[in-house]
């Protein structure tokens, strides 16, 4: 459900919003399905601007049909494979990161969530030289880390600086401001303004659940209805603009012995196109090291179940060997 606020649509007003609200119409389902001469008497407010305003919004959020050969020409001219930065990453993915969908990486704080996304961001501005949106609403991203991946892979120094250039990083602490972000970056590739850091090819976002999970105590019919908005706007900046959405969540058991699952639900679930289990483990070749596995939990190319090992920990994110080990982080 998409919660109406101002701008939305032409003709949709902050003053309107509110009294709206205070007859109980809050999204645009409560609003396209009302008897429109009984909301204008009960907030005053014209007949005729209302009926305006719902054919809008009809026309921007209703479904419309397509045929399977369109849709799939289509796809073949959109769609782009993104390398990870990771081997063993890229082959579980089936080559890489697909623009049009979103990926979900989630895992256990110190599992290497964060670790991904900036190999990711190192691998997309360094390697393909497009640019990367990072949103931090951890503050777990470091420009320093991200450098020393980009060292790892690159010698000439202007190029390094030319890469770190294309990330651009957004701390967003809280759903609001990530909404106003993802929809500034929507109106701006509508219009097809290009901003003095260049097109993006790729959104990262880490983590979605830290400013959503808050949102989904108390009044969680409210909280659900503006995670659903964010997962609106990522889905379609995915699928519009041909970007490559990355999202990391938390997990959960519901048990002590029972095994993790992602937070945020099962409304969530089905927002993201593929998830990959990230976890950290003791390795069984040298005491006190840790390894890096990763698991696809859902794909719509993939068999689920698989796993692969990763090294996060050096700034190649190449996979270890075992008869030469690394250290992780």
């Amino acid at each position: 459900m998409v919660v109406l606020r101002a701008g939305l649509c032409p003709g949709l007003t902050e003053e309107m919003i509110q009294l709206l609200k205070a007859n109980g119409i809050r999204t645009v389902v409560d609003f396209v399905s009302s008897d429109l001469e009984d909301v204008a008497q009960k907030c005053s407010l014209s007949y005729k601007v209302l009926v305006a305003v719902r054919r809008v919004l009809l026309a921007q959020f209703s479904a419309f049909p397509a045929n399977g050969a369109d849709l799939y020409e289509e796809l073949k001219s959109s769609t782009a494979i993104l390398p990870t930065g990771s081997t063993s990453l890229d082959q579980l993915l089936d080559s890489g990161l697909y623009t049009g969908e979103v990926m979900e990486l989630m895992g256990a704080p110190g599992s290497g969530k964060t670790q991904v996304c900036l190999s990711i961001a190192a691998s997309v501005s360094l390697g393909l030289k497009q640019h990367v949106l990072f949103l931090d609403s951890t503050g777990g991203f470091t420009a320093s880390r991200l450098y020393q991946m980009l060292r790892a892979r690159a010698e000439d120094e202007e190029e390094q600086l030319e890469a770190l250039q294309r990330v651009q990083v957004v701390r967003v602490f809280d759903v609001y401001r990530m909404l106003s972000t993802l929809q500034e970056l929507r109106d701006c590739l509508s219009q097809q303004v290009v901003s003095s850091t260049g097109p993006f090819k790729v959104v990262v976002i880490d983590s979605v659940s830290a400013v959503v999970y808050p949102l989904l105590g108390g009044k969680q019919s409210e909280g659900l209805a503006i995670m659903m908005q964010l997962a609106r706007e990522l889905k379609t900046l995915a699928r519009e603009f041909s970007l490559a959405v990355v999202v990391t969540n938390q997990v959960t058991r519901d048990s002590s012995t029972s095994p993790l699952k992602p937070a945020l639900g099962r409304s969530w679930s089905f927002v993201p196109s593929t998830r990959v289990l990230l976890e950290s483990k003791e390795a069984t070749w040298e005491k006190g090291s840790r390894q890096r596995l990763a698991s696809l939990a859902k794909s719509p190319r993939q068999p689920t179940g698989i796993q692969v090992e990763l090294d996060i920990g050096n700034g190649d994110m190449q996979e270890p060997s075992p008869a030469t080990p690394t250290q992780g982080l």
